[in-house]
């Protein structure tokens, strides 16, 4: 009789864990990504190519680590500085489409926004990470990413290399 009761509780036990796995995993955040991420934590690297050959290198370095490009557009929409104003000096700012990690108690959803612009001999790549991990009570933004980042402008230095 002593076993039978004590079979029953660690089922019960069970039953209850296992519930609060499930409630605690199927949580309900609402995560919004934004489409433009702001200058205040980016990387910055200045190249020594023309404005034309480091566009191409950063596409291709961007399609290389599995970023897929979703638009190109001129920063003067999204920037305010004089520099994204001047249309004598070239550039563009590239949005990647959203990329998710899933993990075992949430998600990790990441974007990246990439500012290619000419300066004279050279051209500045400035990269703006932003991601955001979504759990089932609260989600956890972060705007950095050196590992990301240090392999992206790596690409590019290799591609010019080549080029």
């Amino acid at each position: 009789m002593l076993k039978l009761k004590q079979r029953n509780y660690t089922r019960s036990i069970g039953l209850i864990v296992l519930a609060l796995l499930v409630v605690i995993s199927s949580g309900c955040v609402t995560v919004k990504m934004p489409q433009y991420v702001s200058s205040e934590n980016s990387y910055i690297q200045s190249f020594y190519a023309d404005y034309d050959t480091t566009l191409s290198a950063t596409i291709a370095a961007l399609e290389k680590t599995g970023w897929k490009i979703s638009k190109q557009t001129h920063p003067v929409v999204f920037e305010q500085s004089e520099a994204s104003r001047d249309n004598e000096i070239r550039q563009v700012l590239i949005f990647t489409d959203v990329r998710e990690r899933r993990m075992f108690l949430g998600s990790r959803y990441m974007t990246i926004n990439v500012l290619v612009r000419e300066s004279g001999q050279e051209t500045d790549v400035d990269i703006r990470y932003f991601s955001t991990l979504s759990t089932a009570l609260k989600n956890f933004d972060g705007y950095r990413n050196d590992g990301v980042a240090n392999k992206i402008f790596k690409l590019i230095s290799n591609q010019l290399e080549i080029k």
